[in-house]
């Protein structure tokens, strides 16, 4: 017998699936069932700008710090090149320090390990209860100490782990029970870096948000239908793509003129 996931057409979750489904469940409707893909903004484009920065100079030493930043600023010139935000702008003179401060914190636990050539390690792990598998990638792990690091960009330092994170934390704790998870938050001014505690509880409320979504799947084989049967919350940043809100305005009738006349 075939799970409700298979009929959907979805062979594995991830742990930014199911944080989209407690937060937007129907942008996450929109995306996994009808095929519609958001566009990230600035903001996001600046978090994977500063991650490049930093692989670069954590698997290479020696790499002087302002080739790092001059790499980080490349891929978020590439990134935003055809972007019309003006958030662009806003997002770019950060990127340097935010490296420089993640380096010289990171720098300290040597060399990450590579897998077959690549810098990223993937990740798939099975959990009871869940009928398909959690993909994932690591950012940074470090064999011989027993750690994996999550780097998260951000405008203003966070004080701990966020739920959202600690459910990817322990989904890689899942995959990788013998490594200790932490999330090395950075700023342009800052970093904290803390350490994922109690992975087990964390993993259990990942297993009951991905059973929610099967029994959500579960009521039609019809994806249309379900996602109609949800309301997006427009307010919320996750909309703030113009083509994710002209894609809810066509699904869910919130045109002005599909708007009933009184």
């Amino acid at each position: 017998m075939t799970s409700a996931f298979e009929r959907h057409g979805l062979d594995h979750l991830s742990a930014s699936s199911i944080n989209l489904f407690v937060a937007q469940p129907a942008m996450w409707a929109m995306q996994k069932l009808l095929g519609h893909k958001s566009r990230v903004g600035p903001a996001a484009h600046r978090g994977t700008a500063i991650e490049a920065g930093v692989e670069m100079g954590l698997f290479d030493p020696a790499m002087p710090l302002e080739l790092c930043q001059d790499a980080a600023l490349t891929k978020f010139a590439q990134l935003t090149a055809l972007s019309a935000d003006p958030n662009v702008e806003k997002e770019r003179p950060g990127i340097a320090s935010a490296v420089a401060i993640a380096l010289g914190e990171l720098r300290q636990y040597g060399v990450p390990g590579s897998a077959d050539g690549t810098r990223q390690h993937r990740i798939e792990v099975e959990l009871p209860g869940v009928p398909v598998p959690f993909i994932g990638w690591l950012d940074f792990w470090f064999p011989d100490h027993g750690i994996i690091i999550d780097l998260k960009t951000q405008g203003r330092l966070s004080s701990k782990i966020s739920d959202p994170h600690a459910r990817q934390g322990a989904i890689y704790h899942a995959a990788h029970g013998n490594n200790e998870i932490r999330f090395a938050y950075v700023t342009p001014q800052k970093i904290g870096v803390y350490r994922l505690e109690d992975p087990r509880t964390h993993l259990a409320r990942v297993v009951s948000i991905a059973r929610s979504i099967e029994r959500f799947l579960s009521l039609s084989d019809d994806g249309a239908e379900l996602t109609a049967a949800l309301s997006p919350d427009l307010d919320s940043f996750y909309w703030k793509d113009p083509g994710s809100r002209a894609a809810a305005e066509e699904i869910w009738g919130l045109a002005p003129e599909a708007a009933p006349q009184v």
